[in-house]
This record gives C-alpha cells, structure tokens and sequence, in this order.
C-alpha cells in the first residue's frame, strides 16, 4: 500500500492501469457532469499512489480555475502561463516544487488532458521521496487515453445540456407550431404550441400520432382542394420545400394557419420541419384593407374625374365673363359702370385663378397630365418668375436673387411651363410668408451620366419658417399649416400639392427643410437632358471671357448672400472680386487697391448707393459706377447720371449685369485711351418730381405704380391717409394721388390736416374716387384738393394731369 504518496515496492502498474481503467467505465453511464469529473480525479489519484490528484481547466486567456481536487487547501484558481507552460506538446511531465509552483507535494506529474473544448491538464501530487521506473510512466500512458475518453464525454454530456436547454427555452416560448416527424415513421416531436394546436401531448407522441393529427387538421380546413394540389407536390419530391402556405378555416373566416415545410436531413435522420404560423388577424386586416384601398382608388378616380369635368364646365363660362367684361370695359361707359366692370374682370380672374389650380390639380389626379419637350434656358425661367414677382417684393423691401452653378446646363429640354409653375408657387410662397430679407434660388448638378442630369434647386427664404409639428401637413391637398394661415395668407393649400406632383412627373422629388422663425428651403430636383445646340450661350461666355478676364471689381452690398453671388459670377467670367458689406470697408478697400469698376447697392444702412457713389467720385473720379437700385426707386432731386455709368433694377439678372459690365469697361477704356478721363454710360434721367400715392387697394395701387415706373417718375406709396400726412411732413413732395376712400382717415381729412400743417408749401393734391355722379368733382374740390382722376385710369390720364399741374408745382419748388 502506498503511504503518504509513498511508493511501496513491487507495484503492479499494468493492474493499477487495468483497475482504473475497469472502475473508470461505469462513469460513462453517469449523467451528473460534476460527479464524473470528480470520480475520475478520485480514482487517478487512488490508482496512482499520490498524495493528491488536481483537475485543472485552461477556461481562457487569463483563467485557469480548478475544476476539482482530493486536497481542499488548494486554491480555485492558478496562474496561466504556468498551466499554458506546462500542458503544452501534451507531453507528460514530471515537476519539482522549484519547476511549478504547487501547495501539496515536492514532486508533481502533470498530465496534460485536451479533449474537444476542453483543455487543461489533471496533476498528481507525491511527497520528495519518489521512485519512477518503466512500469509507473507505463501506468500513465494507459490511463491518459482513460482520461481523455471520459473529458470527451464530459463534454459532448455538457455540450448536449446546453443545446437542450436552449432549444426547449425557444420552443418554448416561440409562438409559432412546430412538429418533426421522421420520415421512417418511428419518430415526432412537437412544441407546447403544436402540441395545443394539434391536440397532443408534448412528452407523447409518435410519427404515427402526428400524421393522424396533422390529417384532421387538413381536413378542417376550408381550402382543403387548395391543400391537397400543394400536397401532391409536395410529398412526391423528397426535397421540396413550401412556404407561405394558406390553410383557411371556417366561412366566414375563423382562423388562417400560414404553413411552412422544410427537409431535415443528417447522416442518420431524414424527416420534415413543420411550422404553423396563425395569421387570422393580419389575413382579415388584408382582406379589409385591400377592400378599402380598391374603393378609395375608385374615389379617387371619381373625384378626379369630377373635379376635371367641373373646373372645365366653371372655366369655359368664366373664359367668356373675362373676355366679354374686357370688351365691354372698351365700350362707352358711365364711370360707376367702368368700376362695375373692372371689379368683375378683378373678380373673374381670382376665380379662375383657383379653378386653374384644381383644373391642373385634377388633370395630375387622374393621370391626364402630360409635360412638353423643348429647350429653355433655366436662368431665362427664374428671370421671368422674379418679373411676375418683383411688385410684392418691392413692396416688402425683399431681395429676389438666384444663383446657378456652372456645371448647370445653359439650357435643358423639358416643359417650361410647369416648370415655370413650380418656381412660381415656390418663389411666392416664400415672399408671402416673409416680412424682412430675401428670396434666393440656386441650381446645381447632383448627378450626370448618359446624357440626362439631376438638377436640384432650392428656394430658400428668410421667412417665418414652418413648425417641425406642422411640416407634415405641406404637401397635403387642400391644406395650410393652420387655419390662420389660411385667413391671414389666402391661397387655396393646392399649390406645394401640385408642385409635388409635377416634381414627380419630372423623375423628382421635393422636401422641405425649415426651422420655426428662421426661413425655409423647398429642395427639387428634376431629371432632365441638355440641349446639346445651345452654342450661342457659349460665344457670349468666351465673349465676356476675354474681355473681362483680369478685371478687378469692387462690390458693396449690405446682403450677404448677394455679395456671395455676384462675387461667384464674376469671378466666374475671370474677374477679380473683392466684396463687402459696408461702405467704410469699400473706402478702405479703394484706398489700399485699384480697382477697374465698382458695383453699388442703393439701398443700405448708414449711407445709401448714391452718397457713396458722391463720396468715391469725389477721391476716385477715373473709377466707372454701376448702381443697383429697386425697381422704380430712384430719388429725383439727386444727380444719378453724372455719378453712375449704368443704373440696374433688382431683382438682378446676370445677362444684364455682364451687358453693363461690358458696355461701361468697354467705353471706359475708349475714352480714357483718348482723353484720360472717364466716359458717361447713357443713364436714364431722374424725374424732378416726387410722387406719393396714398391709395388701400393693392390692385390700384400695382396699377399706379406701373404707371408711374413707365413714365419715369419717382414715386412712395401708402395705404391710408394718416400714413399720408405722415409721410408729407417727412419728405417734401411735389404731387399727391389721394384716394378719397380710405380706413383709418380718408382722402378729405388728410387733405384737410395737411393743408393746415403746410399751407401754401403743400404738394399738388389729386383726388382719386371711383364715382361719377353728379356733384362728386364739386365734393373732390371743395374737399381742399386741386383735382380730380377718376377710376379706372390710364397711364395717358396720369401723364396728362401731371403735366397740367406741372407749373405750379415748379412756382412751390421755387418758393
């Protein structure tokens, strides 16, 4: 017997192996995984004489946990790189206390022990006193493959657990039907669910069980022809596979199984997976909702084709209202019948205006709209829109500006119309809900391949912007983001709806971008070809190319965002631009570098285009001028002609901006090469009158004001008679139009107050009134005014009365 760890001599090793061994086997029947391990240690350790025998398990890069031991004073865990060191090449070592760092024993044999996922080693303790001989490392060798056999099985038995407690815990819980059978006929197994669904045991079932179910089963079902044809094809193809299965039962509808059967083969196990899926719930949602859809698309085709015919009906006999009214408006008529008549043409178009809206509204709906195919050049479209739009941005003091990138195409092939109708609706949108700032398009290529390029275009304003909560509501038919948009605004909550729309039938797509009280963008894009002949775009460019390539310019804009463009495009025809946002900033500029011509805003704070275009002929008198003003905005009483060489209108057009460039640098240069002194562009002249307007209705007042443009006269407008007086003790006027029907205070008591303010140094005043009944003229004068024009009027009316009253003007301006 060993004492100790003592070896006793004559020791038979190979009966110690062959007992072992023999004690080892009953193991193998064991289930309990820690029992096995701990028995094997147990029996080594007897078998092997040693003091002590450790189990140790390499769990990682820096476990090494003791699985078991016979001695309880060693620690759970040990260090890694010793176990590593020692396990490795699974070669059998023998150890010394100074050789492996062990609490029991001075001598130590380390067994190392890989099998599957396990890797570690089982170690054997003995006192100092140790005698090795061939018979004791013959010992080992037998029983290390005991030793790996019985790791195996520990882990195929842990391995097999865990893969068991998995499974049932997803079968379990897992919703879905799920039953196995063999295909031998001698195997089935189902989960809880198939198990209820099938009115089974989970625990007890057998294939032949199964099938017997699983055929009443079919057999309830509504559908069984159905049913029946998939199964014939499926049960003569080993290897065929169904999926999304329908076995209906019950009519009307009581319950819908969506069926999936798949092989499940192995080396030893060929049979089929069946998965029962109940999808009652979303079958009827379907079934309701395909109903719905198919009436809502008959709807809405009715409704499309109602409002097509409707908008044609109202807008043929609307066509005539208008034509006829314009007739009649040529024929003699009493005044109170011209207002009559002008307030039905008035009238007339706003209707149509709304018909038109739902007529193309309509036509998009029902699919009837087609879109033309022919050249255009975009920049022309975006200029035409600004013309249509300048009135009301001159009346906010906005700013319309656009920009468009140079790998834009010069012109596209497309329908200018609708395209022309998307900025429109954009364009107005943004100068409708914007108090202060500006209105700016730009275009850019996104993309370009085989001849067609994506264009996106983007309308930005500095605006209101759109609440995140309200945004969702833009595109919708018939809506505003709120009611009160609706009154405060107008507009019939078509026009971003049938922007969509005609987006979409462009190959595009439309998005808003916004943030409440700082503007919004409306980005489109559209796919579009090139117009491939337009050549003559690009004479003009080399044109300008060559001759303004090199020339320096000062710009002085208080817009940031103008600054930013006209910088880009003349640097674009090769000019060297040097912008700023102030004029002491354009004086330090002129002082430091020479510059070749300088643009200058009208409008800015501090001091306006025209006191600094002064100031700089002042110290710069050889350096040409071009102002920018706002259309119709030019002060009579200041010299414009001999301070600018060329006076531009905003909204800014490009063509125009290079034509003026063109033109003064060229003339520039002729006579400064002759005389060394600057040549004067032909300007128009500034009129020496100042006109103010007092007048509420907007129409009449677009009305006067065109008049007023085209006869050159510089002219303010106001919507009430207190704004009125105010602005006649502000500024002194030559000639007031003072409409006699006003809120707030009429055209009698403003003239009343300003005569008693001015006296005999008041302006002209005409009396504006709509009626013609005896004694109105009479009332008119003896109201305090000088004269009379009545509504409707024409630019030759206007022309003529300022012309009869022109003299005395004169004698008060002298006075």
């Amino acid at each position: 017997m060993t004492v100790n760890g003592l070896f006793p001599e004559n020791i038979d090793w190979t009966q110690e192996a062959l007992d072992f061994l023999v004690n080892l086997y009953p193991l193998k029947q064991e289930k309990d995984l820690a029992r096995i391990r701990n028995a094997s240690t147990s029996l080594m350790c007897r078998h092997a004489h040693a003091l002590a025998a450790t189990l140790v398990q390499l769990e990682d890069e820096v476990t090494a946990r003791v699985m078991y031991t016979t001695d309880t004073t060693i620690p759970g865990f040990l260090p890694v790189a010793e176990v590593v060191a020692l396990i490795e090449g699974e070669v059998i070592r023998v150890c010394s206390q100074a050789d492996f760092t062990f609490p029991v024993g001075e001598k130590n044999v380390v067994i190392p022990v890989r099998a599957g996922a396990f890797s570690g080693m089982l170690v054997l303790s003995y006192r100092q006193d140790f005698l090795m001989d061939a018979g004791f490392f013959r010992f080992l060798e037998n029983t290390w493959t005991g030793l790996k056999d019985i790791t195996m099985l520990v882990q195929t038995y842990y391995a097999f657990e865990q893969l068991t407690t998995r499974f049932n815990a997803i079968m379990g819980t897992i919703e879905a039907s799920i039953v196995f059978v063999d295909d031998s006929g001698k195997e089935g197994w189902v989960n809880a669910a198939a198990a209820k669904l099938l009115q089974l045991e989970v625990n007890r079932n057998s294939a032949m069980a199964l099938a017997d179910a699983m055929r009443k089963l079919r057999m309830a079902a509504h559908n069984q022809d159905e049913i029946a044809a998939v199964g014939a094809t499926l049960f003569t193809h080993p290897n065929q596979t169904v999926k999304e299965w329908k076995w209906i039962f019950g009519n009307p509808v009581t319950r819908v199984l969506n069926v999936s059967c798949v092989p499940a083969t192995s080396a030893n196990i060929n049979g089929r997976l069946w998965v029962f899926t109940d999808i009652t719930q979303l079958y009827l949602t379907n079934i309701e909702l395909a109903a719905q859809r198919k009436l809502a698309d008959e709807q809405n085709i009715a409704k499309s084709d109602f409002l097509a015919n409707m908008s044609h009906e109202i807008r043929t006999p609307m066509n005539g209202v208008i034509g006829m009214t314009s007739l009649l408006a040529n024929t003699p008529l009493s005044e109170e019948q011209r207002d009559y008549v002008e307030t039905i043409r008035i009238s007339g178009e706003s209707l149509l205006s709304i018909i038109n809206d739902i007529l193309d509204f309509s036509k998009i709906e029902s699919g009837k709209m087609e879109l033309e195919h022919r050249a255009f050049r975009i920049s022309t479209v975006i200029e035409e829109t600004y013309d249509l739009l300048s009135v009301k941005a001159n009346e906010k003091e906005l700013d319309l500006l656009y920009y468009i990138e140079p790998n834009v195409p010069i012109e596209i092939m497309g329908d200018v119309t609708r395209f022309r109708q998307i900025l429109v609706n954009l364009v107005s949108n943004g100068l409708k809900f914007t108090e202060k700032g500006e209105v700016l398009v730009t275009a850019e290529t996104v993309h370009a391949a085989d001849g067609y390029y994506t264009l996106k275009f983007t309308v930005k304003d500095t605006g209101i912007g759109i609440p995140a909560d309200k945004m969702h509501k833009l595109f919708d038919s018939f809506s505003q983001v709120d009611s009160s948009t609706t009154r405060k605004y107008g507009g019939t909550g078509l026009g971003l709806a049938i922007c969509q729309k005609l987006v979409a039938l462009m190959d595009g797509n439309i998005t808003v971008e916004s943030e409440y009280g700082h503007g919004s963008a409306f980005i489109f894009t559209i796919r579009v070809q090139a117009n491939t002949q337009a050549i003559h775009y690009n004479a003009r460019k080399k044109e300008a190319a060559v001759r303004l390539a090199g020339k320096s310019i000062l710009i002085l804009d208080d817009n940031s965002t103008n600054l930013k463009i006209l910088s880009r495009q003349c640097e674009w025809w090769g000019m060297h631009a040097v912008a700023v946002q102030h004029y002491e900033a354009a004086f330090e500029q002129l002082a430091q570098t020479r510059f070749d011509i300088a643009m200058i805003d009208m409008m800015m704070p501090g001091k306006d285009g025209i006191e600094v275009g002064t100031i700089i002929n002042e110290t710069n008198p050889y350096l040409p001028l071009v102002l920018f003003s706002s259309a119709g905005y030019l002060p009579s009483d200041r010299n414009i002609g001999d301070i600018f060489k060329a006076v531009l209108n905003k909204p800014i057009k490009h063509n125009q901006i290079e034509d003026a460039l063109l033109t003064v640098l060229g003339q520039y240069a002729q006579t400064a090469e002759v005389t060394g002194l600057p040549a004067t562009a032909p300007v128009k002249e500034a009129m020496s009158l100042n006109i103010l307007v007092a007048e509420d209705d907007e129409i009449n007042q677009k009305l006067i004001k065109r008049a007023l443009e085209k006869l050159g006269y510089a002219h303010d407008i106001v919507g009430n008679g207190k704004l009125a007086v105010a602005c006649v003790n502000s500024k002194p006027y030559h000639l007031v139009f003072m409409d006699v029907m006003m809120p707030e205070m009429d055209g009698y008591e403003a003239t009343r107050l300003i005569t008693e303010q001015l006296g005999g140094k008041r302006p002209v005043i005409i009396g504006l009134t709509a009626n013609a009944l005896a004694g109105d003229k009479e009332k008119v004068l003896a109201g305090g005014m000088d004269d009379y024009l009545s509504k409707p009027y024409k630019i030759q009316d206007i022309k003529n009365i300022i012309v009869k009253w022109e003299s005395k003007m004169q004698q008060n301006d002298n006075g």
